[in-house]
């Protein structure tokens, strides 16, 4: 039989169930049309205020410099198992094999350190930067 026949009965299965299913629950569910299902879902809770309020960018600075970060380990790791073996083959020597992976950390170092500087890594002021604000014309 043709491996392709195989992938397409596959896909055809893939794709029926899902939609089979999603068939026999439309003609299922009771329909009851409520303006009060349409509403805002906030737990319980009789929803006030607009929707579009502002929020914190601290959040997604933390959010931005978390994933940064977490793709930095995905690639250190990798690099880190295959270290050894790198610098015992002969074609690699240790600026080549530990070269790279110094100026991918020292970008990083470096772009903690901007971070740093402009406050993405503070979460809330102390008094004392409070009052220094304050202070200044």
């Amino acid at each position: 039989m043709n491996d392709w026949i195989a992938i397409g009965a596959l896909a055809l299965v893939g794709l029926l169930i899902p939609l089979s299913m999603m068939a026999v629950s439309y003609l299922l569910r009771p329909t009851v049309p409520e303006t009060s299902k349409r509403a805002t879902y906030e737990s319980g809770e009789v929803p006030t205020g607009g929707t579009r309020i502002r929020f914190n960018i601290q959040y997604y600075m933390v959010a931005m410099l978390f994933l940064v970060f977490d793709i930095e380990t995905v690639l250190l790791f990798p690099w880190a198992v295959t270290y050894a073996d790198a610098l015992g083959a002969e074609e690699y020597g240790l600026a080549s094999t530990l070269g790279p992976m110094l100026l991918f950390v020292a970008i990083l170092v470096v772009g903690l350190a901007w971070a740093w500087r402009n406050g993405a890594v503070q979460w809330a002021k102390s008094p004392q930067q409070v009052e220094s604000e304050v202070d200044r014309p």
